[in-house]
C-alpha cells in the first residue's frame, strides 16, 4: 500500500482552507495524512480548524479525522509557522515534514483549490499505467468551470526574445489520457518520494511565485512530469493584474530563473533587461511610485538575491 500525504499551505483564507480540507476528506481514495502549514495567519484560522474538528491544539500538533466516503481515519498534522514564510516557505516545510515521515507520494496544494472527489484516485490509476520513470502526476485545473491551466509543455531558456514558458497546454491536449509537461503549479501535483530524494525540497528562498517552476525544472532531472486528463481540480482565486508586492516577487523570480537556468549568455544576461523594459513603461504610466519596486525587483533578481527581500508591509 502506498502511503500518501497531502500538504496544504494557507495564509488568512480560513473559509477556503476548510473547503479544501473537506474536498480532501471526500476523496474516493483518501490520503493517509494531511499536513496543514499555516503561515502565521491572523484571521482566526486555528480557531476555525479547532471548531471544525481538524485540530485539538491551536499551537499545532497531530489529530485524526475520518474520510467522508468510507470513514477511513486520516492523520492531520497542523504546523503553525512563527512568521509568514510565503508559499515557498510553506511548501518547503510541508514537503520536508511529509518526506521525513516516510510518505511515498506527497500531494501539494494551496488553500484556494478544491480537488474533485476522484482526483487522487485518477492520478494513482494512471501512475500504474504510465510506463517508465516519473517524478510527478498533475491534475487539470478549472476556474469558473473553464479550462485554466497555464502549465507549459516546454520551457524556453534559449531564445532571449521569448518568455521562458513555451507551448502552453491547451484543451486539445486533454484528448490524450496523459501527456508530458515541463511546468507545474503547486496546485495539485502528486510528487514521488524517490524524486524528492533525488532533487531535494522546494526552494523556500523564492518566498512566493516561481518556486513551483524551479521545482519542476529540478524534478525533471529525476524523471518526467505527466498531466492526467481525468484528474480535475477547481481553482477559486485568480490574482489580479494590479502591481503589488506579489508583482515584485514575480519580476524578481523570473529574472532569477533566467539567470540560473539560461542556456546561453543572451538569456542569462540580456533577457532580464528585456523583462525590465517590458514592465517599466506600463507601470510608470499607471503608478509612477511603483518604478522603484520594479527596479529593485530587477536588481535583486539579477544579483540572485532571494528570500523575503520586500516584506508585504513595506509596499
Amino acid at each position: 500500500m502506498m502511503r500518501i500525504a497531502a500538504v496544504v499551505v494557507t495564509y488568512n483564507r480560513k473559509k477556503l482552507l476548510i473547503e479544501c480540507l473537506e474536498a480532501l476528506r471526500r476523496q474516493t481514495r483518501s490520503p493517509d495524512a494531511i499536513y496543514i502549514i499555516d503561515n502565521a495567519s491572523t484571521d482566526g484560522t486555528p480557531q476555525l480548524l479547532q471548531e471544525k474538528g481538524y485540530i485539538e491544539v491551536l499551537e499545532g500538533g497531530i489529530s485524526r479525522i475520518n474520510n467522508l466516503n468510507d470513514g477511513r481515519p486520516m492523520k492531520v498534522i497542523y504546523v503553525r509557522m512563527k512568521e509568514n514564510t510565503g508559499g515557498a516557505g510553506g511548501f518547503h516545510e510541508g514537503v520536508r515534514r511529509a518526506y521525513n515521515d516516510g510518505y511515498d507520494w506527497i500531494w501539494l496544494m494551496d488553500d484556494d483549490v478544491e480537488p474533485e472527489d476522484d482526483a487522487l484516485e485518477m492520478l494513482l490509476k494512471w501512475h500504474g499505467r504510465i510506463k517508465g520513470k516519473k517524478s510527478a502526476l498533475v491534475p487539470v485545473r478549472y476556474f469558473n468551470r473553464s479550462f485554466f491551466n497555464l502549465e507549459t509543455k516546454k520551457f524556453n531558456f534559449r531564445n532571449p526574445f521569448r518568455h521562458f514558458t513555451y507551448d502552453i497546454v491547451t484543451e486539445d491536449d486533454l484528448k490524450c489520457n496523459y501527456f508530458q509537461v515541463s511546468g507545474i503549479s503547486f496546485e495539485g501535483p502528486l510528487i514521488k518520494r524517490e524524486a524528492i530524494s533525488s532533487v531535494g525540497f522546494p526552494n523556500k528562498d523564492f518566498f512566493i511565485i516561481g518556486d513551483d517552476t524551479d521545482y519542476a525544472i529540478r524534478l525533471q532531472d529525476y524523471g518526467p512530469l505527466y498531466m492526467v486528463s481525468d484528474a480535475h481540480l477547481i481553482k477559486k482565486v485568480v490574482t489580479s493584474g494590479e502591481f503589488n508586492w506579489k508583482a515584485y516577487y514575480y519580476i524578481r523570480n523570473i529574472i532569477y530563473l533566467d539567470r540560473k537556468y539560461g542556456e546561453n549568455i543572451f538569456v542569462r544576461y540580456l533577457r532580464p533587461f528585456i523583462t525590465l523594459i517590458k514592465y517599466i513603461p506600463y507601470f510608470f504610466i499607471k503608478k509612477p511610485r511603483n518604478v522603484k519596486h520594479i527596479l529593485k525587483a530587477f536588481k535583486d533578481g539579477y544579483q540572485l538575491r532571494m528570500g523575503m527581500t520586500l516584506p508585504p508591509g513595506e509596499f
